[in-house]
């Protein structure tokens, strides 16, 4: 009985089926690596263009990600005074006829004009996205069905194309956008502003016993109080310059006394405006070029006593 039994456990230890659990693992159990995975013959034809699609979108997104990072890092540390001429010369008409006696009504209205400018960029904006995707991306999905390798083709070397056009339409809408954010702040600041400033001088004892002080033909504590007033008259310097302007003969007469007359004061002022927006920005740039100068110089003298401390090193040696 005894040596039938270890006949027995002999032949089943012969067996391929202990033998192949055996090579398997420890004690015949079988064990699963579910880390694996499926292989690119197993994902089909969808899953292959799938992986490539994802593949590339998420290249795309990363390049896009440090592009847009690029261009705020570059925006935030690339201050010059040239810029700031260049801001300030680029809306010096803004300025220059700018209504300093504007209303609040007014104000308000210039407001609801720069939300519904933002509604309508951004309305344009998602329709920009929305035709790209559903014609562009939709039929290329379609087309995948029909035909993997063209569909594979269009996105392939049309998609770089498309985010390069999302990417421009994307950087136009953040700099409308900041713009208008922009100007509705100011608006904001100047209607406050303005608040504040008309409390300040109400409550003022100097202000307000000041009666016999002038300004456009009424007394100060009056005029402030009539500052944005809905039916007050425009002040600007566009307009005082015009006022002046109108004053004057119309044209030259032979007199000596027309001489400054309305064509010369015109020219005047032209020519005044022009050049000044130009010295400014020749300014601007003179004030960058000597800054660069500076951190050249003061980079050369770092470089001389890095080689003199690195020679002494190598000396003492």
């Amino acid at each position: 009985m005894v040596a039938r039994s270890a006949r027995m456990l002999r032949t089943t230890r012969g067996l391929s089926s202990r033998q192949t659990r055996s090579a398997i693992g420890r004690n015949g159990v079988r064990q699963v690596n579910f880390s694996r995975r499926t292989s690119t013959e197993e994902m089909g034809w969808f899953g292959k263009l799938w992986t490539k699609v994802t593949g590339k979108v998420v290249q795309w997104g990363k390049s896009f990600a440090g592009w847009l990072w690029e261009g705020l890092t570059k925006f935030f540390s690339s201050f010059s005074f040239e810029k700031v001429a260049t801001f300030i010369t680029s809306n010096w008409d803004s300025f220059w006829n700018f209504n300093w006696n504007i209303s609040d009504e007014q104000i308000d209205k210039n407001m609801m004009n720069i939300a519904n400018q933002f509604i309508s960029t951004t309305a344009g904006f998602l329709g920009n996205m929305a035709g790209k995707l559903v014609c562009g991306v939709l039929p290329t999905i379609g087309i995948a069905f029909i035909n993997k390798a063209a569909a594979m083709h269009i996105a392939l070397s049309k998609g770089p194309e498309m985010l390069r056009e999302v990417s421009s339409a994307f950087g136009s809408y953040v700099r409308q956008s900041f713009n208008m954010a922009m100007k509705a702040i100011a608006w904001q600041l100047f209607k406050h502003g303005r608040r504040v400033v008309k409390m300040f001088l109400a409550a003022s004892k100097p202000f307000s016993a000041c009666e016999t002080y002038r300004f456009d033909g009424s007394g100060g504590k009056d005029r402030m109080k009539k500052w944005g007033d809905e039916k007050g008259e425009e002040w600007s310097f566009g307009k005082q310059r015009r006022d002046a302007r109108e004053k004057l003969p119309e044209e030259y007469d032979g007199k000596l006394s027309t001489i400054w007359n309305q064509d010369s004061s015109e020219e005047f002022w032209d020519e005044f405006s022009d050049n000044c927006k130009e010295a400014i920005i020749l300014v601007a740039q003179g004030l960058d070029e000597y800054i660069a100068l500076q951190r050249i110089e003061e980079n050369r003298q770092q470089q001389l006593v890095s080689a003199v401390i690195e020679n002494g090193s190598e000396r003492l040696d």
